[in-house]
């Protein structure tokens, strides 16, 4: 893709690390597994969409790597509508479903997931170089003016981490070989259906 920048800063799976950063940042590890600080448990709760069979088994195994560093996630259950609800009043502490902050169709502008105060920025994350680069790559005109601009975006989110990805997802859908006029590379399978009405079956 023209706008990915694949050179910004990676998190590997370092428990090691991630036990010395704790220890680091004074979360002492308690009598029952779980770290503490100042009182407070290093305990957070994980909402995932009611019944999806999909995101639960994901969020089950962050639980599994997340409890031998000494923190503890809970898992709990709502419907997408309540699950959003509560990332913008700022009322749970995180979600886990597949999401991404860019646009669609090759467009890489994500002013209505990053800007500062946008109804879906889920982090409630707020960086004001971000909000100005945000405006100037809707401004330019010039497709490698614009690379580098959501360049460094990408740069500074996987600085700051506001979210953090854990996986890709590779979708297939298998067509018949009787279906006519399907594209030969299509970038996902979701985008080939808007071009149902140009395909035909070879009878």
């Amino acid at each position: 893709d023209f706008y990915y920048e694949p050179d910004v800063k990676q998190y590997p799976f370092e428990p090691e690390t991630a036990e010395q950063l704790l220890e680091e940042a004074g979360w002492v590890m308690g009598s029952d597994g779980v770290r503490e600080k100042d009182g407070v448990r290093c305990a957070f709760t994980c909402v995932v969409i009611s019944g999806d069979q999909a995101r639960k088994p994901e969020a089950e195994l962050v639980q599994q790597y997340l409890a031998p560093v000494g923190i503890e996630m809970s898992i709990e259950e709502a419907p997408v509508a309540t699950i959003q609800e509560g990332q913008r009043n700022g009322t749970i502490d995180m979600s886990l479903y597949n999401w991404t902050y860019g646009g669609g169709s090759g467009e890489p502008d994500g002013s209505t997931t990053l800007k500062s105060g946008v109804r879906n920025n889920w982090s409630l994350w707020s960086n004001e170089r971000v909000d100005e680069l945000l405006d100037m790559g809707l401004e330019a005109t010039d497709p490698d003016v614009r690379q580098g601009i959501y360049s460094e975006i990408q740069q500074i989110v996987a600085e700051e981490v506001p979210f953090l990805f854990i996986k890709y997802w590779d979708w297939f859908t298998i067509f018949s070989s009787r279906i006519q006029g399907l594209p030969e590379d299509p970038l996902t399978a979701d985008a080939i259906y808007q071009y149902a009405h140009t395909y035909w079956i070879e009878e």
